[in-house]
């Protein structure tokens, strides 16, 4: 059997046809695709901090990033934390959604529990 490419063409009013065969080579094709985006090596995995086991008597930082409506959401959640955990200090901070390094190492030096929190 002959292979190729049969094309098949119907006239006008559809009463003629016409087949014709195009003959093909029958040769293997390697074709070599490119990722344009290169090798993105993935960033560094830190473990998670190890959890803490009770608030009594920690720094609990909270962050809000200043969406409007925030301020409402962390003064009830800083009623509740001080409520079941007394001997805790509550600190409050508000900035941009991005802490960069800089501010979130000054942070973690101020307290011991960090809450980072945004609103939309």
């Amino acid at each position: 059997m002959k292979r190729g490419i049969y094309l098949f063409v119907i006239g006008m009013a559809g009463l003629s046809l016409l087949a014709l065969s195009i003959p093909i080579m029958a040769e293997a094709v390697t074709l070599e695709v490119l990722n344009p985006r290169g090798e993105i090596k993935p960033p560094p995995t830190l473990a998670p901090s190890p959890r803490v086991t009770d608030l009594a008597g920690k720094r609990i930082g909270i962050y809000w990033n200043g969406k409007s409506g925030g301020n409402n959401f962390w003064d009830v959640a800083e009623g509740l934390l001080k409520e079941k955990f007394p001997s805790a200090t509550i600190l409050r901070y508000k900035g941009p959604f991005d802490l960069g390094d800089k501010v979130a190492e000054n942070l973690a030096k101020e307290v011991d529990i960090f809450i980072y929190g945004v609103g939309d």
